[in-house]
């Protein structure tokens, strides 16, 4: 469609532009809307979510309802339109495609990050405002404290306590001039597209302002998600409080550790490096002088039975799980070579996997700018609102993409305290004062009327007292906190990354990148592929990061950090390709320093490495990648197997009908997750209630909620489920070992029970789909009416946690599993195909609902398809359908 040539100045006010914009809307509302709900039915959701919405203050009075019926918040994107901005040198041309994709020329860096920050204000106001008061400890002042659960609470004190806003002023502090200018120009261009354009319908709801966005939002921003990507502390905690539960219920720290090994080896490793000799061995797993202190506390705490224990006295538990145990991040990325294409070009693929919502966090750019420091360049890919970054892209020449690689860049150190003085704790003899900072939290109570409420944080040299924020914990717990080693440089290695013309040299521009654990695979022209991690790693010499240290020895200092240029590099592997899945890269004794001694099993990693090892035959990469994006077999289910098979197996005679027809399903299922199967909601189901059987007298019940709960927590579990010597499988209550067969048969029918009681007597209607909802939700949609009207799905169903299609759920509830975490975006590149290389998001560019672009990418998302990624701006223009000029 031809770009219309009607060109004229859009008003700056809001009122002015929806009044310009009717005649859009109007047409938009008939063509699209009535395929949610008619008028009237919408209306009447609206009005109806006045009462009881978890986010906000639900006071919105009807006519405020009815007035964003009549006047959505839609944008202009069709036809010229002309704005003047401030903050703005020179003029931006910003064309946009069928499905609202930005192609951004820019004249200079700062321009085109002012385009950048313009467009994700314009299209994800209220999200960027979400991640925001997420960072800063700040939610219940939008969403008020409706939540009985006490999850906002805890995410908001997790945020102060480990001070998301501090670190990203330090960020800003250490930024170069250059990338300063660039943050700064960000910040502007979302504060001008919040001045001049509509008011986001969440916005007008709720009767909220949001304050200017500046530079240290988005370093902030950066840093929770940089955090988020950390995996560590959390296992440590978890070992901790299984060895305290073990010594105060009977057990021993030797126990303790053969439940939930402090040293996992999980091959196969992408660097496949065979060590001479374990340069680790002389390190004991646990410290000795924490043993020591461990035995005594739990002697001066008192013995307790197995699988009891106390809650956390008078406070809220924020639920089954703490909600700082809840985050998390799983991606995956591959790259074949000139060989595998065959076309002497290399290709890339990656998804990362993090929460799903409405909008999803995705955002999908092509921009170009044309004078800068370093040189032109233009870029076309993807990224998140909140960060002036495309972190899933290629230049033309190179291609990139990032996953989590679980690099161990946190530790806890449980603190002695000073004999009779609990406000100090001992370092090296001495007694230093805790550090003790109290946070005042304002609560949203009405529109302009909060409450407040105080919570006090305690730091040590070491770092935040995890005991302040995590809930879980009873108060009788050892003092422990959280060391992070946290970097940053993003800005200026992306910039590098942007020029990059080999693998090589993006591994040069990335050697400055340590803000993220990151996984990157690199494909460039000639046909190279490359692997390159990036993080901050402390080094490590008397112990390594699976479990706590003591804080007071001096011992267990870190001694600065791993060069850059030591971490795991790979060139060229023999295969013809490379990828990770958030696996063990390497075996942890061939660094030659403690890296990582967690990771994710390695089931998607298997099965892209078979995948990728069948060639391409006669399809293209593209669709060959496409296709393993969509992949839902679970290659646990075959490890599993093992051990449940026979049992299961018996009880297919089992005069029960319904539990002789679910055996049957569970043993003719071939592990992959289509959305009608049975298979697979039997396998989730079982394997949950097994987890939960075999811990629950091992454990205190909230360790046991984190453990069903806890994204991470794979190698745990697959340990368990298919190690029938774990020791978790006694019964410590009846002092006997009972055969895993018995166990399994038993779970089983427990299994078959709480199915047939949710889901009916049919067996066949327990479909996968069924047993896993997957729904994208926006954050108003939790009421039923405005959820039809906002909510998207329920869609099918095709993964599960270890699928390449990652499918991320609780085991929590045993027989359901709400689909909470995916892919957020994917992308497809031929380095010799860029037309028919593919991007896609989770739902569209948009996050107004009234947009035609709320949902329109879906579609393509969910069939594995996308739109395409060609570069170069006259074929563009010729196709765009629409014009904005910023000025």
């Amino acid at each position: 469609m031809p770009i219309g040539r009607l060109s004229r100045e859009i008003p700056t006010t809001n009122t002015r532009k929806q009044q310009l914009t009717r005649h859009r809307t109007l047409r938009y509302r008939a063509d699209q809307m009535t395929r949610l709900a008619s008028p009237r039915v919408l209306l009447a959701a609206l009005a109806a979510s006045t009462i009881g919405l978890v986010v906000a203050s639900c006071d919105a009075p009807v006519t405020t309802l009815a007035s964003w019926w009549i006047s959505p918040d839609t944008v202009e994107r069709e036809g010229t339109i002309e704005l003047d901005v401030d903050g703005l040198d020179g003029q931006v041309t910003i064309w946009f495609d069928e499905h609202a994709v930005p192609h951004v020329h820019a004249p200079d860096e700062p321009a085109l990050v002012f385009a950048m920050g313009y467009l994700h204000g314009r299209d994800r106001r209220f999200q960027l405002e979400t991640f925001r008061l997420a960072a800063a400890g700040r939610l219940r002042e939008i969403a008020g404290d409706r939540d009985q659960t006490g999850v906002l609470r805890n995410l908001e004190t997790f945020g102060r306590a480990v001070g998301f806003a501090r670190i990203g002023q330090e960020h800003l502090d250490r930024a170069t001039p250059e990338d300063r200018t660039l943050l700064e120009s960000y910040a502007a261009g979302i504060n001008q597209a919040t001045v001049r354009e509509p008011k986001p319908m969440e916005f007008r709801l709720l009767g909220y302002e949001p304050e200017p966005w500046t530079a240290i939002d988005t370093t902030m921003v950066m840093s929770m998600i940089s955090f988020g990507l950390c995996k560590n502390w959390q296992l440590e905690l978890g070992r901790l409080e299984l060895i305290t539960h073990q010594l105060r219920s009977g057990g021993s720290v030797e126990r303790a550790m053969a439940i939930w090994k402090p040293r996992y080896r999980l091959p196969p490793h992408l660097i496949g490096v065979e060590p001479d000799q374990d340069p680790f061995a002389d390190i004991q797993p646990l410290a000795p002088e924490l043993r020591d202190h461990l035995v005594e506390w739990a002697s001066a705490s008192g013995a307790v039975e197995p699988g009891v224990g106390e809650a956390a006295a008078g406070r809220s538990t924020g639920g089954p799980v703490d909600a700082v145990g809840r985050g998390g991040s799983r991606s995956n990325n591959w790259a074949m070579d000139g060989t595998w294409t065959g076309t002497g070009k290399g290709a890339l693929s990656s998804d990362p996997h993090m929460a799903h919502s409405l909008p999803p966090m995705g955002y999908l750019m092509h921009v170009r700018c044309d004078d800068s420091a370093e040189g032109p360049f233009e870029v076309i890919g993807a990224g998140f609102a909140g960060l002036p970054s495309l972190p899933f892209a290629t230049n033309g020449k190179v291609a990139w993409g990032v996953t989590a690689n679980w690099g161990d860049v946190t530790d806890l150190y449980v603190e002695r305290l000073a004999p009779g003085r609990d406000d100090h704790y001992m370092f090296e003899g001495e007694a230093l004062p805790f550090e003790v900072r109290d946070e005042v939290f304002r609560i949203r109570r009405g529109r302009n009327q909060f409450d407040t409420e105080t919570r006090r944080i305690r730091s040590t040299r070491h770092g935040v007292v995890v005991n302040d924020f995590v809930d879980r914990l009873p108060p009788e717990f050892p003092i422990v906190t959280l060391r992070w080693s946290r970097g940053g440089g993003a800005v200026s290695a992306l910039r590098g990354l942007y020029r990059a013309e080999t693998v090589r040299e993006a591994r040069e521009a990335l050697l400055d990148f340590d803000l993220l654990v990151a996984h990157f695979a690199l494909a460039d022209h000639l046909g190279d592929i490359a692997y390159a991690g990036t993080m901050r790693l402390p080094e490590r010499r008397r112990h390594l990061g699976t479990l706590p240290v003591p804080g007071w020895t001096g011992t267990y200092e870190w001694q600065g950090t791993i060069a850059a240029e030591r971490l795991p590099w790979l060139e060229n592997p023999p295969a013809g390709y490379l990828g990770t899945a958030n696996q063990q890269l390497v075996q942890p004794e061939s660094t030659g320093y403690p890296l990582n001694f967690d990771g994710d099993v390695a089931h998607r990693y298997r099965r892209i490495m078979q995948v990728l090892g069948g060639g391409h035959g006669d399809r293209t990469p593209v669709e060959v990648t496409a296709a393993l994006q969509q992949d839902g077999f679970d290659w646990g289910h075959g490890e599993v197997r093992a051990l449940t098979a026979g049992p299961v197996r018996d009880l297919i005679d089992d005069p029960d009908e319904a539990v002789s027809a679910a055996a049957r399903a569970y043993i003719n299922w071939d592990g992959h997750c289509d959305p009608e199967a049975v298979g697979p909601s039997l396998d989730q189901s079982l394997n949950a209630t097994l987890v939960k059987t075999v811990l629950e007298d091992e454990v205190r019940p909230a360790t046991l909620d984190f453990v069903l709960n806890f994204y991470n927590i794979e190698p745990l579990v697959y340990d368990l489920l298919t190690d029938p010597s774990n020791p978790a499988w006694d019964d410590r209550r009846t002092d006997q070992r009972e055969a895993p067969a018995a166990v399994i048969s038993s779970a089983f029918r427990e299994t078959g029970g709480a199915m047939r009681a949710r889901h009916g007597e049919d067996v066949s209607t327990w479909t996968w789909s069924r047993g896993a909802p997957f729904k994208l939700m926006h954050p108003l949609g939790t009421q039923k009416l405005l959820g039809k009207v906002l909510n998207r799905g329920p869609l099918p169903t095709r993964g599960t946690s270890n699928t390449v299609f990652k499918h991320q759920f609780m085991r929590g509830e045993l027989t359901t599993f709400p689909v909470k975490f995916g892919p957020v975006l994917r992308v497809n590149i031929d380095l010799a195909d860029l037309t028919g290389s593919r991007m896609s998001i989770p739902g569209g560019q948009s996050g107004r609902p009234a947009s035609p672009h709320y949902d329109d990418l879906l579609p393509l998302y969910t069939s594995g398809r996308g739109v395409s990624m060609q570069m170069g701006f006259d074929d563009i223009e010729a196709r765009a359908t629409g014009k904005l000029l910023l000025r």
